[in-house]
């Protein structure tokens, strides 16, 4: 049992780097053709130009409100995985939250311990890309692309209500079937928020008089006009939580969590009168698990609100449980991992051990040529990278066919870079030989399998 009625904030704001209230993601891609990496032998390398005009001006990504003071450094500008893009997040992502809504203040907060760094050889020398990356699955930092491209698959083995007269059924990722569904014209847009916002208004009021019935008609009222803002979705979660309907909020918040990171303790505790309140909501949770140590739905749950409230310990034994018992549940698998390599370290043990040493780095022209790959899902993916510089990743799962294109190139630490318009994915990539190439997701917890590609 872990005790916070009164517990004191967690993290420090989800800010991103030592300077955390200016790192924001601004001016972030390359004049079209990522100059500054090194491209195949016929185009020029180390030529740095990055374009102001890339990212729509003034928009604050990774940080709780959208005000903007950028001050971000050429690695973290190159080093890091982002999407941005209507068709990644639908209208509303979780990182323009603290812009939406003036209750929020901010999602999980935490951090790699070193040893993890010290596990990845990026690391080592480069303090400003550690710091640059954002901590959590790879999922999100780049949305719906990441399942579009066949990179992650998605299963959600919980079942919860529907958010009627929606499209959003939680069979899928929040983002992506948001992506799937885009807003109206702007004017609709505009008073689906403004009602969205009323109903929201009055689903706050009444969860903190602790009328959660109320709340929840309101809540799905709200969702009704707004099904694309997946913090909504999160709130619904922890009103089923209150009326102790843990399976429902376990299928909300597993489409939630395969979207963005869960909220800090202090957007959580903000919708209660009492953190006392809080305190014995969860003390049944943890009586429900404890006299139902099987259902995997439950120490689902658990693992998210010991996430929430800081105590990264207690998570990982409750989604470690929940991946035995439900192995189907990647979201828990990736959680797992996550705060495993987010506990502070114990002691020595990881100043003492050797960092991993930096693998030869890939000669940028074996790349050239096209790469197929089998996903999770059973899917196939085809990477052709040209020796223009352009690339272009196609993925064909049964009536599925996307796409994704742009240019590529190595870093200066050998790291692969492709980038589109308004998105950009760094990944380590090794070479087994010619034909043999496996590439994984730079910043993913450890467990992540990546991807094995052959040459055609």
């Amino acid at each position: 049992m872990v005790s916070y009625p009164n517990k004191p904030k967690v993290g420090n704001n989800n800010r991103v780097g030592n300077n955390r209230g200016n790192n924001y993601i601004n001016n972030v891609n390359v004049g079209g053709r990522n100059k500054g990496l090194n491209r195949p032998s016929t185009l020029p390398a180390n030529k740095r130009n990055w374009n102001s005009n890339k990212w729509g001006g003034n928009r604050g990504v990774w940080g709780n409100n959208n005000n903007i003071n950028v001050n971000i450094n050429n690695n973290f500008r190159r080093n890091n995985n982002f999407a941005y893009r209507p068709n990644c997040w639908g209208g509303r992502p979780w990182w323009g939250a603290g812009g939406a809504h003036r209750w929020h203040h901010g999602h999980w907060g935490h951090g790699w311990n070193s040893a993890y760094y010290r596990r990845h050889w990026y690391y080592h020398d480069n303090n400003d890309f550690a710091k640059g990356f954002m901590w959590g699955i790879a999922a999100w930092g780049l949305g719906n692309m990441i399942y579009d491209m066949g990179y992650k698959s998605y299963q959600n083995p919980y079942q919860a209500p529907p958010v009627q007269n929606t499209y959003v059924n939680y069979s899928e990722p929040v983002s992506v079937a948001a992506a799937a569904n885009p807003p109206g014209d702007e004017a609709a847009a505009e008073l689906a928020d403004t009602k969205s916002e009323e109903a929201l208004e009055r689903s706050r009021v009444a969860f903190r008089k602790g009328d959660y019935m109320s709340a929840s008609k309101a809540i799905d009222e709200s969702l009704g006009y707004t099904p694309d803002d997946v913090t909504l979705h999160e709130f619904r979660a922890l009103v089923f939580f209150a009326l102790g309907k843990y399976s429902d909020a376990a299928g909300v918040l597993n489409a939630v969590l395969a979207s963005g990171p869960g909220w800090s303790w202090d957007t959580m505790i903000g919708f209660y009168e009492s953190s006392s309140t809080y305190d014995g909501q969860l003390r049944k949770l943890e009586d429900y698990v404890k006299g139902s140590p099987d259902k995997a739905d439950g120490h689902f749950l658990l693992g998210y609100h010991y996430m929430v409230c800081g105590e990264l310990e207690n998570s990982y034994q409750e989604f470690k449980k929940t991946t035995e018992l439900q192995p189907a549940d990647s979201i828990a698998r990736e959680l797992r991992d996550l705060t495993a390599s987010s506990i502070p370290d114990s002691g020595g043990a990881a100043e003492s051990s050797e960092p991993v040493k930096a693998p030869t780095p890939v000669p940028v022209d074996k790349l050239v040529g096209t790469w197929t790959s089998k996903s999770i899902s059973g899917g196939t993916i085809t990477f052709t990278m040209k020796e223009s510089g352009d690339y272009v990743w196609t993925y064909k799962d049964g009536e599925n066919d996307s796409s994704l294109d742009g240019t590529y190139g190595l870093d200066d630490q050998g790291l692969l870079v492709l980038t589109s318009d308004d998105s950009q994915m760094v990944s380590e990539v090794k070479l087994a030989d010619d034909s043999q190439m496996h590439f994984s997701i730079i910043g993913s917890p450890d467990g992540d399998p990546g991807l094995d590609f052959k040459k055609s």
